[in-house]
């Protein structure tokens, strides 16, 4: 079998795995009226979609959809809202330390006194 069988072969399968984790999947032309816009996954109106630039060669489009998957397996469930809060690394960190307080909730700092001095 050749190379390029081989390919494609890989890449329709990822196609239905990432179909099956219920992205909706979609084959657009990137580059138009001097933009280059990048593929990749995004979350739009509650559900993700996974936009793939189908002028790429058979090799980079396999290449982001095995990053794809990899990303969602990080990314909550989409039945459980909206991801937007959610930074791989980021949220988890604070999880990790117990930091539940909303930014403001913490007590007000004491100003330093100031000498007034008669100029």
């Amino acid at each position: 079998m050749s190379a390029a069988r081989r390919g494609k072969e890989r890449l329709a399968e990822l196609e239905r795995e990432v179909r099956g984790k219920g992205v909706q999947l979609a084959y657009e032309k990137l580059q138009f009226a001097g933009l280059h816009l990048k593929s990749g996954l995004c979350w739009f109106k509650g559900r993700y979609y996974l936009f793939v630039d189908r002028l790429k060669p058979v090799g980079d489009r396999v290449d982001l959809l095995e990053q794809a998957l990899e990303d969602l397996a990080m990314l909550p469930d989409p039945s459980l809202g909206p991801p937007d809060a959610f930074q791989p690394g980021v949220n988890e960190a604070a999880q990790n330390q117990g930091g539940d307080d909303e930014p403001g909730d913490e007590a007000p700092k004491e100003a330093a006194p100031t000498e007034k001095t008669d100029a």
